[in-house]
């Protein structure tokens, strides 16, 4: 069992604001645009990004928000067009360190499964508290059998379908290399840390009286 230290000292708030703004932010997502454009990935990524933009950290809190509204437009009109512009779009806000299933091996076309994550979206919608670990296990043996899709990306994912579409209210966190090395007692992380870390911030959040999205925004921000 991994020990997580929460920090003490954060202002917590309700609101869901943007990503602190960094260079290494910029980079990460003019990386993923160049990406983009080098294998013709067709997203309107200039609407939210180019070169004049200057706070990316607001960037990315409108393609936050565009996220919603397609995965809102995906559950009245179920389609594979939409659901794979959601992916894309969630790599991109994710940034650089996503680009695996779109330049190793044959690229996007050859790497990405429609039906195994059409399968990971359904099971997003309809997680239930009491058997949340079961849930996330199923979920995962999906995951791993998407190509150059880790625990950090995965849950990104769910981060958005899960605040977005599931039916119980229950919202999941990222679990990336940021928030292990500041958080966790060990260098490495797994899916199979991701469930304990789960729990406990709904813990945290419950305590703080907010919700886990929030308290995911605020340490990110601590530790970006």
């Amino acid at each position: 069992m991994i020990e997580i230290k929460f920090p003490c000292l954060i202002e917590y708030s309700e609101k869901i604001l943007p990503i602190q703004n960094s260079d290494r932010l910029k980079k990460s997502i003019k990386g993923m645009l160049t990406i983009f454009k080098t294998y013709n990935i067709t997203i309107d990524t200039n609407r939210f990004v180019n070169e004049q933009t200057i706070d990316f950290g607001k960037a990315t809190l409108e393609i936050e928000k565009h996220i919603r509204h397609l995965i809102n437009e995906y559950l009245m009109d179920e389609n594979d067009n939409k659901l794979t512009e959601i992916f894309h779009y969630i790599h991109f806000w994710g940034g650089i360190t996503g680009r695996g299933i779109y330049v190793q091996k044959g690229g996007f076309e050859e790497n990405f499964k429609l039906e195994t994550y059409k399968e990971i979206v359904g099971k997003i919608k309809t997680l239930k508290q009491d058997t949340l670990c079961e849930d996330l296990k199923e979920i995962e043996k999906l995951f791993t059998s998407i190509p150059f899709i880790g625990v950090a990306y995965g849950t990104k994912h769910l981060r958005f379908w899960s605040i977005t579409a599931n039916k119980n209210d229950i919202q999941l966190p990222i679990l990336d290399s940021i928030i292990a090395k500041n958080m966790f007692d060990t260098k490495y992380f797994a899916w199979r840390h991701y469930c304990p870390y789960v729990k406990q911030m709904q813990e945290e959040a419950k305590k703080r009286k907010v919700s886990v999205t929030a308290l995911e925004r605020a340490l990110y921000n601590k530790f970006n």
